[in-house]
């Protein structure tokens, strides 16, 4: 699509947002959030910075973090979503806390390795816990959102894989494919999801049958991308 016409289209949304006010009220959300964020952020890196000088690793804190996300699963399992919400913030807060670890010590390839697995298995084990919830009710919800989930999951790294063998990282990123959706669907998305799942359980069915089908999208657009990078970039260079 010419560079004009996006222009255009993007002026034509940006007046729409401005007759109804509603850009207003997004860059209100948008400097609120990154307020929050900052302040938050600056207590993740103070306890980082003190757990670095009490000789706890970022694997260490990844681990912790993950056994305490896992109680979720029990905690949803018996109906008590405040909890499992508890536990699922609380892991959550280790995730960054063991990012900044690592920043302050070595970044290692086994710990890259081992937070992304972790988290996947989190986030997992949390639906899966929501179908023991209430398995007349949740299961087959469960089932689609751990499908496409799975599906997305898969597409992520099967192409970080194939561009990791041809080197392609130095050269070759998702963001340079006009198809890719950058971090739809992703870590926020599901988070901000599962969030709402446990205060509100009795909507469970309807989140995950979007972020389902969010998830799908994803994986669409990483397979696309990867024939748009690996295929016709390839055949151009």
């Amino acid at each position: 699509m010419p560079e004009e016409k996006l222009k255009s289209i993007k002026d034509k949304v940006n007046n729409k947002l401005e007759k109804y006010k509603i850009k207003q009220g997004l860059d209100y959300i948008n400097s609120s959030s990154a307020e929050i964020y900052k302040k938050m952020h600056k207590s993740v890196a103070w306890t980082a910075q003190n757990m670095h000088k009490a000789g706890v690793s970022a694997n260490v804190a990844s681990l912790v973090g993950f056994a305490i996300g896992l109680l979720a699963i029990n905690f949803l399992s018996l109906n008590l979503y405040f909890y499992a919400l508890l536990c699922v913030l609380l892991n959550r807060l280790f995730d960054s806390i063991d990012g900044e670890i690592a920043r302050r010590s070595k970044v290692t390839e086994f710990g890259v390795f081992l937070d992304a697995t972790l988290d996947y298995v989190f986030y997992t084990g949390v639906i899966f816990g929501f179908a023991l919830a209430n398995p007349a009710q949740n299961a087959v919800a469960s089932a689609f959102l751990l499908f496409a989930f799975a599906t997305s999951a898969c597409a992520m790294l099967a192409y970080a894989m194939i561009a990791y063998k041809n080197k392609a990282f130095a050269r070759i990123t998702l963001d340079k494919s006009p198809f890719y959706l950058g971090g739809f669907a992703q870590g926020a998305e599901t988070f901000i999801a599962i969030v709402i799942m446990c205060l509100l359980p009795s909507w469970f069915m309807q989140i995950a049958l979007l972020l389902g089908v969010l998830c799908l999208i994803k994986a669409l657009s990483i397979m696309i991308t990867a024939y748009y990078n690996f295929v016709i970039m390839a055949d151009k260079k």
